[in-house]
């Protein structure tokens, strides 16, 4: 029954996405009542059962995924206190953090509920909402075109596309596909059913295609392979390697925009930066390349048009979004902030995940760091929930069960003693 309750709960979180209803002139999307419904859940099997173990595991794991959220939250409760921010631009912030720590909650309550298998539970419901929304854009355009705009998709590689596979591009199922693909190309050997995982798979994130989630997938499942074929102490060195390697390029992308890495690529060797050239100079007056810069506060973004450099008093979530979320992060966090939001994001996890679940978990996590980089310097993926849910859900489920049944013998012994 409970299995049943949150198929049902889960699918229809991911299918609500983009479907809203009025509560005192605000917008609410319907997932959230869903989100809630899966906690509640959650909560309540967790009054009527007994799994001290998974409990103290899932403790642990959830504090270190919801880090990384909470330090912008600290560092942007600061800029408000000091700049004296009205009630408007923190609930805007707050907002902006509050489905991120959400989406964190909903991976840990699925784990909760089932263990391992969480994973495949959840996973199946996201095949589920997007298959029916599949359903829902053939009947009502038709199966030839559909096929015909996927048979042009594919071939232009999302160049072109049409009205039907516009309409089935939904970023953050896309998205939030990818860790998934990682994950079932990584253990392959050890999935049940892995030829159907992988097809459905496969299939619905090509549906939606993105060819920077492509690009992702690609690059983390070869650097990961590479990082396996290494003894353990090897391997975990080399992650690490890999992941300052990786800080120390996304600061040295920030300050590159900053002093004109687009107009350089554009003039000189003909790139098309999509407007990315105007929308990085608009941006510029905000924005310090200094160790005293402070930075704006998490949602300033919505503040400014940054296509035109038009500036709001009210924020605005309809205006062009920054496509870069490295530079996001620093012009909210500062530089200070932008460090320690990086850290804990990658190095502090990146060393979590190798300490808890040796080489198994430690390389997967770096491949979903190594996806969720790729994203986040060309587009707008940090606060996606569905894709914060699939990038927690994975490492969290690694050996979960076997280190829950770890956990509570060394607490029974304690309590023993």
């Amino acid at each position: 029954m409970v299995t049943i309750i949150y198929m049902i709960l889960a699918t229809a979180m991911f299918f609500l996405q983009d479907t809203y209803f009025l509560i005192g002139g605000v917008q609410f999307s319907l997932k959230n009542p869903c989100v809630v419904g899966i906690l509640f859940l959650a909560l309540l099997n967790f009054i009527v059962t007994v799994r001290p173990g998974r409990t103290i595991v899932l403790m642990r794991h959830t504090l270190v995924q919801v880090l990384p959220c909470a330090i912008p939250f600290f560092f942007s409760a600061l800029i408000w206190v000091l700049s004296s921010a009205d009630s408007i631009m923190i609930a805007n912030g707050t907002g902006m953090i509050i489905p991120q720590i959400s989406s964190v909650l909903v991976a840990a309550a699925t784990l909760y509920l089932f263990g391992s298998h969480g994973l495949w539970y959840c996973l199946g419901s996201m095949c589920l909402a997007n298959l029916f929304r599949v359903l829902v854009v053939i009947w009502e355009g038709g199966l030839g075109a559909f096929m015909a705009e996927f048979y042009t998709l594919i071939v232009s590689f999302s160049v072109e596309t049409g009205p039907l596979m516009d309409a089935l591009e939904i970023n953050d199922l896309t998205f939030a596909f990818g860790p998934f693909l990682i994950y079932l190309l990584l253990k392959r050997k050890e999935i049940s059913h892995w030829s159907l995982w992988m097809l459905t798979v496969s299939l619905l994130f090509v549906i939606g295609l993105k060819r920077t989630a492509i690009l992702a997938v690609l690059l983390s499942v070869l650097v990961v392979w590479f990082v396996q074929l290494l003894p353990e102490k090897a391997a975990r060195q080399a992650s690490f390697i890999i992941g300052l390697g990786m800080l120390l390029v996304s600061f040295l992308y920030i300050v590159g925009i900053r002093y004109g890495l687009f107009q350089y690529l554009e003039a000189n060797f003909g790139i098309d930066t999509k407007g990315r050239v105007a929308m990085f100079t608009n941006l510029e007056p905000y924005y310090d390349i200094s160790i005293t810069y402070m930075g704006k506060g998490t949602g300033f973004e919505r503040y400014v048009d940054w296509a035109s450099g038009t500036r709001y008093q009210v924020p605005q979530r309809t205006l062009m979004p920054i496509h870069n979320d490295f530079l996001r992060m620093y012009l909210n966090i500062g530089f200070t902030g932008y460090w320690v939001w990086i850290w804990s994001w990658l190095m502090m996890r990146l060393r979590y995940w190798f300490r808890q679940g040796g080489k198994s978990a430690g390389c997967v996590f770096l491949g979903i760091g190594i996806y969720c980089f790729t994203l986040f310097a060309t587009d707008n993926t940090i606060y996606y929930p569905y894709t914060i849910i699939a990038c927690t859900l994975i490492p969290m489920s690694c050996d979960l069960d076997i280190l829950a049944e770890k956990s509570l013998e060394k607490h029974r012994a304690r309590w023993e003693d």
